[in-house]
């Protein structure tokens, strides 16, 4: 465990900012044909992703919620 002591002798780039260089962006990279796939890859998943949770609430809302006409029919 770090003592106060430890804590106050870090120097700068051991703290937030050093722990945050991974996230970094690497503008090679995305600019390079991995990269685009990578993009590319990601939008058509968002894409994906947002019709299959449309479609099924779609299905939600048709077969297995009850409606208005169910409720008179009883």
């Amino acid at each position: 465990m770090l003592s106060a002591r430890d804590r106050r002798d870090r120097h700068p780039e051991e703290g937030v900012v050093a722990e945050l260089q991974g996230f970094a962006v690497d503008k090679a990279f995305l600019t390079s044909h991995k990269g685009i796939l990578l993009e590319t890859e990601l939008v058509f998943g968002i894409i994906l992703v947002s019709i299959f949770a449309y479609d099924a609430f779609k299905i939600y809302r048709t077969e297995m919620a009850p409606g208005a006409s169910q409720g008179d029919q009883q």
